[in-house]
C-alpha cells in the first residue's frame, strides 16, 4: 500500500486543481509538497485572469460560441507549432473549468474582457486577482483533506520497474499511487533561462517578475527519468530599459515605438503578447519616443493622456504608465537608460537610429494623429497625440522582463508525461508552467496562462486519481 494516493508537487493554480479534481475522482489521501514556505507560487502574483470558452458567465452575457472556437483561434494564432491534444482538450473543457472553479469559491466578475484580440471576450477576471483565486482553492483543498506540506522541496522521484512510485525529500521517503508535477515554470533560474529561453536572455537586464520558487525543479525531476521537453524558445516577455525591475505590460497610448531602422512596426496598444511577437520579428529592440506634452499634459488634452489604454479590467485599477512619468524618466536619464533632447534628429543620433528616418517617421506619425487615422497599424484615433512638444525622450527597450515560461515537459492529452521513448512515464504527471508545447510563438492574451494551468491542472489530477485506483486495485507498480 502506497503512503498517499496521489502526491501533487507544488501549490500554484495547476497543483491545487490536481489535488481537487484528484478527491474528486476518488483519491482519498492527496498530499501536495510545496517547496516554499507558502501556498500559492507565481499564481498568487498574477493578474487573476483566466481564459475559458462556453462558461456560465459567458452565456450570461449572452456570449454563445462553438465547442471548437477556442481551439480554432487558439491553434491559428499560434501557427498550429501547438500540441494539439492537450490544447483541445483545454479548450473544449475550458467554460466548465471556470464554472468549476466559480463553485469552489473562486470569485469571478461578471463582465468579461478581450484578453487579446479575440472576436469575443473570453477572459475571466477574478475579484481580488491572483492572490484570491488561490486563497478559494486553498480553502477548497482543504475543506477536502487535501494535505500540503510547506518547505519540502523534493529532491528526486522514486522509480521503480520504470514505474515513478513516489518522492524523496533528502532522506524522507513517500510512495504514491501517481506523480503530479506542478512546479512552476523556470523564470528564477538564469541558468535555465539562457538555454531554454534565449530570445529573453540578457546576462545585464533579464528578470523575472514571478515568484522566486520557480527554478524549473519539474525539468530536472523528470528529466532524471527521461521525460521530454518541448517548446524551445516559448514564453512571454514583456518590455523594459533594464534596471528598473518594473514590469510594464501595457504601453500608453501615445507612445510611439520605433525598430531599428527607425520605423514604426506596431499598433503600440496592441495586447501583450502580440506585441512582443512583433518585437521578436524586429530584432528584439525597440524605442520609446515621448514629448514633454505626455509628461505634462495640456489642461484641454488631460483626459486623453490619462485615459491612454484600451484595455480595462473589472479586478484592475485604470492602467497607468510605469515608465514614462516624470519621476521615471528623471531616473532612467540619470541611470542613462533614457535620453532627452531638444530636437528628433539630436535624439535619434543619441539612440543609434538613422536621423532621417526618425525625423521622417514621426512626422508622418504626426499626421496621421492630426487626421485621426492611423493608415500604417490601425491604432485607434483616441490614442494617437503627436509628439511635437520640446524636449523629446527616448527609451530604448528590450523584452527583457520575464513574465512566463513556455519550455517544459511534453504531455499528451491526459496530461501525461511523455518519455524519450514516446510513451508515456507510468505514474507521472504534469500542469502548468512546467509544462511544454502549449504556447506556440506567441501568447494568446491575459488568462492564457491561468487557463491552462487550471483546465491541464483538472485534467492530470483526474487522470493521476485513475491510475492511483488502478495500482491500489492491482497492487502493481510496474
Amino acid at each position: 500500500m502506497t503512503d498517499v494516493d496521489v502526491l501533487v508537487i507544488g501549490s500554484g493554480a495547476a497543483g491545487l486543481c490536481a489535488a481537487l479534481a484528484a478527491v474528486e475522482h476518488g483519491a482519498e489521501r492527496v498530499l501536495i509538497a510545496e517547496g516554499s514556505a507558502e501556498v500559492g507560487g507565481s499564481s498568487r502574483l498574477s493578474g487573476g485572469i483566466v481564459m475559458g470558452s462556453r462558461s456560465a458567465i459567458q452565456y450570461a452575457n449572452e456570449i454563445h460560441e462553438e465547442e471548437d472556437d477556442l481551439f480554432a483561434d487558439y491553434r491559428s494564432l499560434m501557427r498550429w507549432d501547438i500540441a494539439a491534444g492537450p490544447v483541445r482538450k483545454f479548450a473544449r473543457r475550458s467554460g466548465e473549468t471556470i464554472d468549476w472553479l466559480a463553485a469552489h469559491g473562486v470569485p469571478f466578475f461578471e463582465r468579461l474582457i478581450f484578453g487579446g484580440e479575440e472576436r469575443q471576450p473570453r477572459s475571466h477576471a477574478v475579484d481580488g486577482g491572483g492572490q484570491a483565486l488561490i486563497e478559494a482553492l486553498h480553502r477548497a483543498a482543504s475543506t477536502r483533506d487535501v494535505d500540503i506540506a510547506l518547505g519540502q522541496r523534493v529532491d528526486r522521484l522514486l522509480v521503480q520497474n520504470g514505474r515513478v512510485v513516489g518522492v524523496a525529500v533528502g532522506e524522507d521517503e513517500i510512495t504514491a499511487g501517481a506523480v503530479v508535477l506542478a512546479t512552476g515554470g523556470f523564470g528564477a533560474s538564469p541558468e535555465k533561462i539562457a538555454e531554454l529561453f534565449p530570445s529573453a536572455w540578457d546576462p545585464e537586464r533579464t528578470w523575472y517578475i514571478g515568484h522566486d520558487g520557480a527554478r524549473g525543479d519539474a525539468l530536472d525531476l523528470a528529466g532524471a527519468v527521461g521525460a521530454q521537453v518541448t517548446g524551445q524558445d516559448r514564453g512571454l516577455r514583456t518590455l523594459g530599459p533594464g534596471g528598473t525591475f518594473v514590469n510594464e505590460a501595457l504601453l500608453p497610448g501615445w507612445v510611439v515605438l520605433l525598430d531599428a531602422d527607425g520605423h514604426r512596426f506596431a499598433d503600440e496598444t496592441a495586447p501583450y503578447g502580440i506585441l512582443d511577437n512583433a518585437v521578436r520579428a524586429h530584432g528584439n529592440r525597440c524605442v520609446a519616443f515621448i514629448d514633454s506634452a505626455a509628461l505634462a499634459p495640456p489642461a484641454e488634452l488631460a483626459d486623453r493622456y490619462r485615459l491612454a489604454y484600451k484595455q480595462v479590467w473589472p479586478n484592475h485599477p485604470p492602467f497607468r504608465p510605469r515608465h514614462y512619468t516624470p519621476d521615471m524618466i528623471e531616473f532612467m536619464l540619470g541611470q542613462k537608460r533614457a535620453f532627452v533632447a531638444d530636437d528628433l534628429a539630436s535624439l535619434a543620433t543619441e539612440v543609434g537610429l538613422d536621423p532621417v528616418a526618425v525625423t521622417g517617421e514621426i512626422v508622418r506619425y504626426n499626421a496621421f494623429a492630426d487626421a485621426g487615422s492611423d493608415d500604417d497599424h490601425g491604432k485607434a484615433g483616441k490614442f494617437l497625440l503627436p509628439l511635437r512638444t520640446p524636449p523629446y525622450y527616448a527609451v530604448p527597450l528590450y523584452p527583457i522582463a520575464v513574465n512566463v515560461t513556455g519550455a517544459g515537459l511534453r504531455i499528451d492529452d491526459c496530461a501525461r508525461v511523455i518519455g524519450a521513448d514516446g510513451q508515456p512515464v507510468p505514474g507521472l504527471f504534469a500542469a502548468g508552467e512546467c509544462t511544454g508545447g502549449l504556447f506556440g510563438p506567441l501568447y494568446m492574451g491575459s488568462g492564457n496562462s491561468l487557463g491552462l494551468a487550471t483546465g491541464i491542472g483538472r485534467i492530470a489530477g483526474e487522470t493521476a486519481a485513475l491510475e492511483a485506483r488502478a495500482v491500489e486495485a492491482t497492487g502493481e507498480r510496474h
